[in-house]
């Protein structure tokens, strides 16, 4: 290997570290009432608040079909297709629709914020291993600590955090059981913050007993 070709790999698993290597969905904050539920829910439905009707519809199919077997996840789309029925004025009618249907739970979700920053990291000397020489001993040393390096230029990335909200509430009576708050630092794609979140959901629901296993 040159050390020309070295160095360009050395360079790409640096980049790769600082800016996927940040990647990641995890719990802010979480709370469940503390009174016991004997069994997990059987038919849960699930509501997305979006910005438009078909994020909206995608999101909810995703988390309801991510529910184990144990437990059936359905979309509100297809109980209350219009989302401005879902308010405070409409309680009773909510309440009596999804009793009709045999559901005894609801798990709601929606984006709290978005913070973006614009992240500049200043220019970098990186040492090589071959500056110590082929046998990486200590006679080696010196001429290591006095190689300058490789010069990595400057950059700027933005920085992206997504804070995300999930409800749990019980039917009947729309009793708040559970609530979490996630944070996902600098998601690829939508796609993949749905799958990080969708996971923690779940992996959360049935540690809580919430939903089948």
């Amino acid at each position: 290997m040159t050390l020309n070709s070295l160095r360009g790999m050395l360079l790409a698993v640096i980049f790769t570290a600082l800016l996927g290597g940040c990647v990641s969905t995890s719990v802010v904050s979480e709370w469940r009432d503390p009174g016991d539920r004997a069994a997990p829910f059987k038919k849960v439905v699930v509501y997305v608040v979006a910005d438009d009707d078909a994020s909206r519809r995608v999101l909810e199919d995703r988390v309801a079909a991510s529910f184990p077997k144990a437990t059936l996840g359905v979309p509100s789309y297809t109980v209350f297709p219009d989302p401005k029925e879902i308010n405070e004025k409409n309680r009773e009618m909510i309440s009596a629709r999804l009793e009709r249907q045999g559901f005894d739970g609801a798990l709601t979700a929606r984006l709290l914020s978005v913070d973006k920053q614009q992240v500049y990291l200043a220019p970098q000397s990186l040492l090589a291993p071959q500056a110590i020489g082929p046998d990486g001993s200590f006679y080696a040393y010196a001429a290591y600590a006095n190689t300058s390096g490789y010069p990595l230029s400057g950059y700027t990335y933005q920085h992206s955090k997504y804070l995300i909200e999930t409800i749990l509430y019980e039917i009947p009576g729309g009793k708040m059981l559970w609530t979490m708050t996630t944070s996902s630092v600098n998601p690829d794609s939508r796609q993949q913050l749905v799958k990080e979140v969708t996971r923690l959901i779940d992996s959360e629901l049935q540690k809580q007993g919430f939903i089948g296993g």
